[in-house]
């Protein structure tokens, strides 16, 4: 009998259940899977990540040779390396840049960006088509930004290349700057129109364009290249200075712009690529930017004599880049790529760099990368 009690009162409580209706409970809601929120893949691969697989996501990284030797091949992969920049040395033929671009996204399970200076002009990397070498200055309506930006941006995709290091959408007038020939030419509204419809081109194609340079040369700049220029607006001056980058930022969506080393004395001592209040301030809090802020090579001749590679390279980073370039540009400091590297390792590991600062950036380099399709499946 005491075996049989238990199941006939389960049967009897059942029989109740089913029978007499039940009391409904107040904003009783049915359980709803698809209602759970689900974690941004990228969130979802930051988790995952390791402290030296983060770093490596904040470097864009030039080398030498048209294909990856062992060596290089081992760096790219000891320092999870996020990016690379393909200039003249490393491209032969359209075969070979297949080949090579290839060969660089197999040595990393986070896919990289590839990326190139191929403005036009004075400035192609690429120099055997038509399409990839019309310099902007011969470029005359927005419709004819668009359509070249779209032409070259497929070529660029077919080569294995996903981000272009362009337009140069700053107004220059001065026949003798070294941006001259490398700009567009018109007026302020003439150059915002064409460097919108090249941007929209580029991302069309899906190509990662990047408007550079931020906040501005003058028209008396010297070249960053070998001298820090200094450009001394006043603070009134400011915000029709940046207009070429304010407009654009406010009239299309750009996911990715460079800065410029230039000097603002009267806005900031320091240099814009490492000027907390030009970037972090100005930039990002003021103009309200999202997207990714990449330096300018910052082995260039501009940054010299102001404090070690290192050193300059975290303050770059806090003051609000998200991602550096190391082109190689000279040969004074051939350990300085490596050097960097671990430095910032270190520093976050010491928490002189918050990784939560850290966690920011490479959330902003996963989501646009998973935007243009360059990481489309989860490492």
């Amino acid at each position: 009998m005491k075996y049989f009690y238990k199941p006939f009162l389960t049967f009897l409580l059942l029989l109740t259940f089913l029978i007499f209706p039940q009391p409904s409970i107040p904003n009783f809601k049915p359980f709803d899977p698809t209602t759970i929120p689900l974690k941004p893949i990228e969130e979802v691969i930051l988790n995952k990540m390791t402290l030296e697989q983060k770093v490596g996501q904040l470097f864009l990284f030039g080398f030498d040779g048209t294909t990856l030797n062992s060596q290089t091949e081992e760096f790219f992969q000891d320092t999870h390396l996020g990016g690379v920049l393909l200039l003249s040395k490393n491209l032969h033929t359209e075969k070979q840049i297949k080949q090579l671009t290839n060969q660089i996204q197999n040595t990393n399970n986070i896919p990289l960006f590839i990326s190139i200076d191929q403005e036009g002009g004075c400035v192609s990397r690429i120099k055997w088509n038509e399409i990839l070498t019309k310099p902007q200055s011969t470029i005359s309506t927005p419709q004819q930004a668009y359509d070249l930006a779209l032409s070259r941006g497929k070529i660029l995709k077919d080569l294995g290349i996903n981000m272009n290091l362009a337009p140069v959408v700053e107004h220059i007038t001065n026949e003798n700057s070294f941006l001259y020939d490398r700009v567009y030419r018109g007026s302020r509204e003439d150059i915002l129109q064409k460097s919108i419809s090249s941007v929209e081109g580029y991302k069309e194609a899906g190509i990662v364009p990047v408007p550079k340079h931020y906040p501005g040369h003058a028209n008396s700049s010297p070249d960053s290249h070998y001298n820090l220029p200094v450009v001394n607006i006043k603070e009134k001056e400011w915000d029709g200075y940046i207009e070429p980058f304010s407009k654009i930022l406010k009239e299309t969506k750009v996911d990715a712009l460079m800065v410029g080393h230039i000097q603002y004395p009267n806005i900031d001592s320091k240099p814009s690529t490492i000027s907390n209040e030009i970037l972090n301030e100005r930039l990002i809090k003021d103009l309200n930017y999202k997207g990714i802020v990449i330096s300018d090579d910052m082995e260039m001749d501009a940054l010299d004599n102001i404090d070690k590679h290192t050193v300059i390279a975290k303050q770059a980073l806090l003051a609000g880049n998200d991602i550096l370039i190391y082109s190689k540009f000279s040969n004074k400091y051939p350990t300085i790529q490596r050097d960097v590297y671990e430095y910032i390792v270190e520093e976050v590991e010491k928490g002189d760099i918050e990784e939560e600062i850290l966690d920011e950036k490479v959330l902003k380099i996963l989501k646009v990368k998973i935007d243009y399709n360059i990481l489309n499946t989860l490492p």
